[in-house]
């Protein structure tokens, strides 16, 4: 099962690659995965973006030495923070918890662009195929149908998280691919037993961990824990002490 599944992820992010390809990176398994293939085919650079002294930035910088590849460091300042967010919310007027996401995806968009690049590409929808978010393991303590709602948020990605992502990348002349969202991978995750995809409640993706393995993915990333963007990147606590005013100046439409 694991050489198919690595064969497939292989080809979905072949099929997501230009010349020149920038990818949003945070020294995860998912962003590192993709970086590991497209490297060995194209000129690929990885962009990190959080506050100075984040969890990502530095994870992303030890993975990077690891892949022998030069990090690029999108790093966000505390007082620009509420301003990004002002510019994210105007291209999607959601919630707190969603636009927060949006701020670090502004600076890899924004870094890539000067950089010259029209291709960012995203982890997104990695989650709903290998059962990564918390959420999900309650769900199934619940007695919920977890086949069925992990479906419906893959089939979903495309009008939320894969939306939003493109319309804040597409402000800066950047085209956002996602090598996860692929539907030939899908059919074949989604084949997967629940309780293979959920062996690991504690690291969690545990046949995508063992796929990257075999794809190359150092070890340092393939063990490490997952963590939310918005709380990895630092920009959680910043917005959290400004929420008031943000909930007033930028209700959810």
């Amino acid at each position: 099962m694991i050489p198919e599944l690595a064969e497939l992820l292989k080809r979905s992010v072949e099929e997501t690659l230009e010349d020149n390809v920038a990818v949003s990176f945070s020294g995860g398994v998912d962003s590192t995965l993709i970086a590991q293939i497209a490297k060995q085919h194209v000129q690929t650079e990885i962009f990190c973006s959080g506050i100075d002294g984040c969890p990502d930035l530095e994870y992303s910088e030890k993975a990077a030495k690891l892949m022998g590849l030069e990090l690029q460091r999108a790093t966000i300042l505390p007082e620009e923070v509420l301003d990004i967010y002002g510019k994210c919310y105007k291209i999607n007027p959601l919630d707190l918890l969603q636009v927060e996401i949006m701020v670090p995806i502004w600076k890899v968009a924004e870094s890539a662009a000067k950089k010259g690049h029209n291709v960012v590409l995203f982890g997104a929808a990695a989650e709903e195929l290998f059962v990564g978010y918390e959420k999900y393991f309650l769900y199934k303590e619940e007695g919920k149908d977890l086949e069925k709602l992990l479906k419906e948020d893959f089939k979903n990605l495309k009008r939320r998280e894969i939306n939003w992502i493109s319309r804040i990348c597409k402000q800066h002349g950047i085209e956002a691919r996602f090598p996860f969202y692929n539907q030939e991978l899908a059919n074949f995750v989604q084949e997967i037993p629940l309780e293979d995809r959920m062996d690991d409640r504690e690291l969690k993706k545990p046949i995508l961990r063992e796929a990257a393995k075999l794809l190359g993915v150092p070890d340092l990333v393939i063990k490490r824990r997952k963590h939310a963007m918005q709380y990895a990147s630092g920009i959680h606590k910043i917005i959290m002490k400004h929420a008031n005013q943000i909930n007033n100046d930028y209700p959810a439409q």
